[in-house]
């Protein structure tokens, strides 16, 4: 749902001001992180509608963020994101309750939809 305020998670700044931009182009407020710690302490104090997150990350990667974030709050979206899929982690963090994973690269348009349908099946 527009208006919904989407956690972006990633460690390439280049990247997480596109995504924002558009996310924030489509009618959705972001938040963003840099990290999966940074993550988790957004999530604590803010109220998050989904999580959009990097797998690749230092400190706490994406998996390791899910998995924090599902024992915390089961119902919340997650969609990760990586520059290095292979379809055992794919299934494996779907397993895990990802709402669903994005190859990088990815168009846009893609991430709007995907954003959209979880945000409102979640609402």
């Amino acid at each position: 749902m527009k208006g919904s305020t989407i956690l972006v998670v990633e460690d390439d700044a280049a990247l997480q001001e596109a995504l924002c931009d558009t996310l924030e182009l489509s009618g959705f407020h972001t938040i963003t992180a840099d990290d999966g710690r940074m993550a988790m302490d957004i999530l604590a104090n803010e109220s998050i509608d989904m999580v959009v997150s990097d797998v690749q990350m230092q400190r706490m990667d994406g998996h390791a963020l899910l998995r924090e974030i599902k024992t915390r709050d089961a119902a919340m979206p997650v969609l990760l994101m990586t520059a290095h899929g292979s379809i055992e982690r794919a299934v494996e963090a779907m397993r895990e309750g990802a709402a669903d994973y994005l190859v990088k690269p990815f168009d846009a348009e893609v991430l709007v939809i995907m954003v959209s349908q979880y945000v409102s099946a979640n609402n």
